[in-house]
């Protein structure tokens, strides 16, 4: 048998590097009274409704003075790093929803 006709496989392995940046926590906010408050929705499967029910029962508690919703267009991606800044400045906190 010739080795002219032998097809050759390619591998690929499918994982990618992990991540060593090291990251922090943001400060703890002490009290949700009259807070500015993100929705970060993932784009996930009712997702959304889950944010909605969860701000809806924290307003009544705490009176939001502002609620910002933002939806990732992909929930397979990160959120972009532009999202992060305008919801860390426009914020006192967000809440991100996983959806399914």
């Amino acid at each position: 048998m010739s080795q002219d006709n032998i097809q050759k496989m390619v591998l690929i392995r499918p994982v990618n590097e992990p991540d060593t940046a090291e990251s922090t926590y943001a400060p703890r906010v002490a009290d949700l009274s009259g807070k500015r408050v993100g929705l970060l929705d993932n784009s996930k499967h009712n997702a959304n409704k889950m944010l909605d029910a969860v701000a809806a029962i924290l307003d009544q508690q705490y009176g939001f003075s502002n609620i910002v919703r933002h939806r990732k267009p992909s929930a397979s991606k990160p959120v972009a790093p532009e999202v992060i800044e305008s919801l860390g400045e426009a914020c006192d906190l967000v809440i991100v929803g996983v959806g399914d």
